[in-house]
């Protein structure tokens, strides 16, 4: 079977937001490293997260209400959550802290509007 690995990238900074691209095969055991690296990049309560998952390998084993313990806890940050599977759009959708994209010319449409 082989060790579970992924890669959380900073790709984008400006201000309080981060454009995160993660790649790699996204199982129980990679979401508390997807997690862990999330809350090292927060550098505020208001920092907003834009999580490319479109290199994500999703795991068969994966619950979908497991989903959640990637993202790390505060009321003010944002997540915009790009390249998901539908799945973790009804999962992720019930937290009010997210937001999905298709692709990425549309949150980066959205990046780009933000002073």
């Amino acid at each position: 079977m082989g060790t579970a690995t992924i890669q959380v990238r900073v790709l984008a900074v400006a201000g309080q937001r981060v454009w995160v691209a993660v790649s790699g095969r996204l199982c129980t055991p990679t979401l508390r490293v997807m997690h862990y690296s999330l809350c090292a990049r927060a550098v505020s309560q208001q920092t907003q997260f834009y999580l490319d998952l479109n290199a994500v390998h999703w795991d068969e084993t994966l619950r979908a209400d497991e989903l959640p313990q990637a993202l790390p806890a505060g009321s003010r940050l944002r997540f915009h959550i790009v390249g998901a599977r539908e799945s973790a759009w009804a999962t992720l959708g019930r937290d009010a802290r997210c937001r999905f994209h298709s692709d990425v010319a549309s949150a980066w449409e959205n990046w780009s509007r933000q002073p």
